[in-house]
């Protein structure tokens, strides 16, 4: 009895244990599953959180954020090769994204580079100055040391571990210009092997480049302008036809003191156009800009604001602050213009604030064509590299490379000058 009721006991006791293992077998494997689900959700919400962050990295154009590495792909490695800078945008493959994408492709550079997602951020894309293609190639060639550096705006924008050889397009001291990214970058003389001379283009250069000058453009449907170097605005339009229609460039004032200097070379159909004083400026500045030509306008400063006249394509510079005024040296050139004879202290005054009104420019156009010996020696004292005259001027129809920058002639134009005149002037002294 005693026996059968210690059986009855264990049985019972087996049972027990049985029932609470089958229970706890079956909460453990709930249990599991629960923590299973659980981990996969928790990865599926980490796969799309990656997924939005490689996302918003990616664009047709990206900016880097930082420093950032470039890497080349072999057999599904990534090697570093290279460096891009900060705030650089680069243009990229369009390709599919998943969780697995690491690198961006990016396009427009000498080969297939990559770019870590990580180190690039969308934005829109920006416009890259084209206006180095008119120039033409110099005769020089380089070739650089084992790692190349690319500069722009005096920042570098990438080191690339690699050796290239380019043509030339400027040279500026130790700066030597090529096309990189789709672009004009430079590369200092103390990362080039090798300088080379070399023909890299057949087009003809320019050896003289003529400036024409205007005065006063009016619209005559609601203007009067009685002088004979007032222009209608359909005189100075049939002009820019021409010129359009020729194929001609109108380089920016920079570009022609560059050329001056020999550092860089302009096709051989430019022309530099230019105005005197400021009267009727905004029809000067929109007619000029309408037809994308680029044009200079000489302001006397005190007269007018210069700001109010400065474009895209029409840029200001000074024609004095307020030595506009005939006969204040008597007997001096056409009409006595002051900057031949006034005193120093009053001629560098007048020449520091037309500067300071005209955006600090090194570009001057002599009162009346003006200018002697002394002029030129103060216009250099204010930090003046260049000053244009009238006809002639140092003997010459036209500017030449290596020519006098202080003695730039120029064509003046009056209201009766034709278009067969303009075209008389290109074809005999271009």
């Amino acid at each position: 009895m005693v026996n059968d009721m210690k059986n009855k006991k264990k049985i019972i006791i087996i049972g027990a244990i049985l029932i609470l293992t089958i229970i706890g077998a079956i909460f453990g494997c709930k249990f599991y599953k629960d923590e299973q689900k659980q981990q996969e959700e928790l990865k599926i919400e980490k796969e799309k959180k990656l997924l939005a962050e490689i996302n918003s990295s990616y664009s047709e154009f990206v900016i880097t954020k930082n420093e950032a590495k470039l890497y080349v792909k072999n057999k599904n490695k990534y090697n570093e090769v290279g460096t891009v800078y900060k705030d650089i945008v680069l243009g990229l493959e369009e390709q599919d994204i998943t969780v697995k994408t690491k690198y961006f492709k990016v396009l427009g550079l000498d080969q297939e580079y990559y770019i870590s997602y990580k180190d690039v951020i969308a934005t829109e894309p920006i416009e890259k100055g084209k206006r180095y293609l008119n120039y033409i190639l110099m005769d020089k060639t380089i070739t650089t040391k084992e790692t190349t550096n690319f500069y722009l705006d005096e920042q570098k924008k990438y080191s690339i571990k690699k050796s290239f050889t380019f043509p030339v397009y400027i040279i500026d001291g130790d700066k030597y210009y090529v096309e990189y990214d789709n672009q004009l970058m430079y590369i200092l003389k103390e990362d080039i092997e090798k300088i080379e001379d070399k023909k890299n283009s057949d087009q003809a250069k320019a050896k003289e480049i003529a400036t024409i000058l205007y005065h006063f453009v009016y619209d005559p449907a609601k203007e009067s302008c009685n002088e004979v170097i007032c222009h209608t605005v359909q005189q100075v339009q049939s002009h820019i036809d021409y010129l359009k229609q020729n194929s001609y460039f109108t380089p920016t004032m920079k570009e022609f003191e560059m050329w001056i200097d020999g550092k860089l070379n302009l096709p051989k159909k430019s022309i530099m156009i230019t105005l005197d004083d400021g009267s009727y400026g905004f029809n000067a500045a929109k007619i000029f800009t309408d037809n994308k030509m680029n044009a200079t306008l000489f302001v006397v400063s005190s007269w007018f604001n210069p700001k109010d006249f400065e474009t895209e394509y029409f840029e200001v510079h000074s024609h004095s602050f307020n030595l506009h005024n005939a006969y204040a040296c008597p007997g001096q050139g056409t009409f006595g213009g002051g900057i031949q004879c006034l005193p120093k202290e009053t001629l560098l005054k007048d020449l520091k604030e037309s500067r300071e009104r005209t955006n600090m420019t090194t570009v001057f156009a002599y009162p009346f064509y003006d200018f002697n010996e002394y002029s030129i020696q103060i216009l250099k004292e204010a930090g003046f590299t260049m000053g244009f005259g009238g006809y002639y001027e140092n003997g010459l129809p036209n500017m030449v490379v290596g020519g006098d920058k202080f003695r730039i002639p120029r064509f003046t134009f009056e209201g009766s000058t034709t278009t067969a005149y303009l075209k008389w002037i290109l074809s005999t002294y271009n």
